[in-house]
């Protein structure tokens, strides 16, 4: 999946110039999957965002972490298990606790989540569908 998208890159990013902000991308602390967050990962960057991947599994202070060392204008959470929601929630609590979610908009991803689960969670955005959250991504910049 990887090596397709690194092929379609430059056909999806077309037109775009420049860095329009960097993104911090992860899968939430309990979930394992990667696929649509790879996805979103790849049509970000072809549309022109730096996208700063932690990985999957991910408790809260590796999101915090990434969030202090890269200033990102968005976070990404993924997750397709129902407890994903539960490990968003916590990470958003967390980013608030270390002064953090002031200046970030959230967006969330998978399976799991619906507009209840964002509102839930204290996400600002949410979708199950890589290029509407990349488009939603664009709008907020």
């Amino acid at each position: 999946m990887t090596s397709a998208i690194d092929k379609l890159k430059p056909l999806l990013g077309e037109g775009a110039t420049g860095s329009r902000g960097v993104i911090v991308l992860g899968t939430v602390e309990g979930d394992i999957h990667d696929i649509g967050k790879n996805i979103f990962k790849g049509m970000s960057e072809a549309a022109g965002f730096t996208v700063v991947d932690v990985g999957i599994d991910k408790p809260p202070a590796v999101f915090i972490d990434a969030v202090k060392a890269n200033k990102p204008k968005i976070i990404g959470f993924s997750g397709v298990l129902t407890l994903s929601i539960d490990s968003m929630k916590r990470t958003i609590e967390a980013l608030k606790a270390a002064g953090l979610r002031d200046g970030v908009k959230i967006i969330i991803g998978g399976n799991a989540v619906n507009a209840e689960a964002c509102t839930f969670v204290g996400a600002d955005s949410w979708t199950r569908n890589a290029a509407e959250a990349v488009k939603t991504c664009g709008g907020w910049v």
